[in-house]
């Protein structure tokens, strides 16, 4: 039989997250590191996402955490050597309500409290903004002119390109079946055609972080969604920025060429792991963007797709060490969020592995935090962590 193939570090999921931190954990010299995906490397959410990058959100944890992501993706390009196409037009978190506005109120005193440069806009600026949006459907909102959009594709190939120019292995069309485990510590690895020897795994595995954590005996708290999103024809230029409106649960951009790009929760979204795109959510988008631009009415639908994704309870990432089990780490659960928070999560989990000591901006985030009573309320993500139908 031939010798089993051996690395120090194993990454299950060849989307954003698992390139990131591969890359990240080469420039440490952390010794042999393989990546495998049991399709190509960003067939999962990382190909399928809405690619608007932000940090202004509501809670320290997430601001913090995101902030430092949003830090790196201004010098991605440069650092990888390879156009991410990360282009600041800006973010609108959009207030429909007086209640919204209020929400949006506390939240930028909070940003701004811990360094950002977001700024309140009434329903007058915001009409200057975006003069195509509805007035009707806007009181004002919250402004983040560092945020911006960036290409999905070309982030998976810049970190895949860039992890091997490092020495990082990436198997595509590698699905792991098994992981080893031996008294309560990590020995490998197994895929449909050999065994693979390793001290460290990492879970990164997108919406089958639950099904990787299984074969290790760990029972992670994710619920699997489908979320979906279309993009129109091309258009004249009438959204510079990128905009969520947290009262539709909707997020959208234009494209350079001109198309409309957007998705929407439908209310009391399902858990469900298909791919297939369903009337209904056409339907709600349409609805839901009609609204917000009535100029949309009418307009051509070029492509409708569906991603899915892994979330907990409170809709952010599982990031670290799992307790009981020597050399098992998670980097899962990261919802849509996944990826706009890539450069920081493979930067933070390489620091994590590497040195043995868990970032500030990565330990809220720790897998344990619902056992000890410390789940993270984060009120402007899209969608509510407690619909599940």
């Amino acid at each position: 039989m031939p010798r089993p193939k051996h690395y120090d570090i194993v990454i299950i999921g060849g989307g954003v997250q698992g390139l990131s931190l591969a890359y990240n954990l080469a420039l440490r010299e952390t010794g042999k590191i393989a990546v495998f995906d049991k399709s190509y490397i960003g067939s999962g959410a990382s190909g399928r996402n809405g690619e608007m990058i932000r940090s202004a959100f509501g809670s320290e944890e997430w601001i913090r955490l995101f902030d430092t992501s949003l830090r790196l993706w201004e010098t991605l390009s440069a650092e990888l050597d390879f156009n991410v196409m990360f282009t600041r037009c800006g973010y609108l978190v959009l207030a429909s309500t007086p209640e919204d506005l209020a929400a949006c109120r506390t939240n930028c005193k909070r940003q701004n409290a811990m360094g950002l440069k977001t700024r309140m806009l009434n329903a007058g600026e915001v009409a200057e903004l975006i003069p195509s949006l509805n007035p009707q459907a806007t009181v004002g909102g919250v402004f983040q002119k560092e945020g911006g959009v960036a290409r999905h594709d070309a982030v998976v190939w810049a970190y895949a390109r860039a992890a091997r120019r490092l020495g990082v292995e990436i198997f595509p069309y590698t699905e792991i079946v098994a992981v080893n485990v031996d008294t309560a510590k990590i020995t490998g690895v197994r895929t449909i055609r050999e065994n693979v020897l390793t001290g460290i795994v990492v879970n990164a595995a997108g919406a089958f972080a639950g099904q990787v954590a299984e074969m290790a005996g760990v029972k992670l708290l994710l619920d699997v969604y489908r979320l979906e999103m279309i993009v129109t024809e091309p258009l004249k230029p009438f959204l510079q920025v990128a905009l969520s409106s947290p009262h539709f649960l909707a997020y959208m951009h234009q494209t350079a060429r001109g198309e409309f790009a957007g998705g929407a929760e439908p209310q009391n979204l399902s858990p469900y792991l298909g791919l297939k795109n369903t009337r209904h959510a056409v339907q709600d988008m349409a609805r839901k963007f009609g609204s917000l631009f009535p100029g949309l009415r009418g307009a051509k639908l070029m492509r409708q797709w569906a991603g899915i994704v892994a979330k907990s309870p409170d809709r952010g990432p599982l990031l670290g060490a799992v307790d009981g089990l020597e050399g098992f780490f998670l980097n899962a659960g990261w919802g849509g969020y996944g990826f706009m928070g890539s450069p920081a999560g493979g930067r933070l989990m390489a620091e994590l592995i590497t040195d043995g000591q868990v970032p500030d901006a990565l330990y809220p985030f720790n897998p344990d935090r619902f056992a000890t009573g410390q789940a993270i309320v984060e009120p402007t993500i899209i969608g509510a962590a407690e619909d599940k139908g």
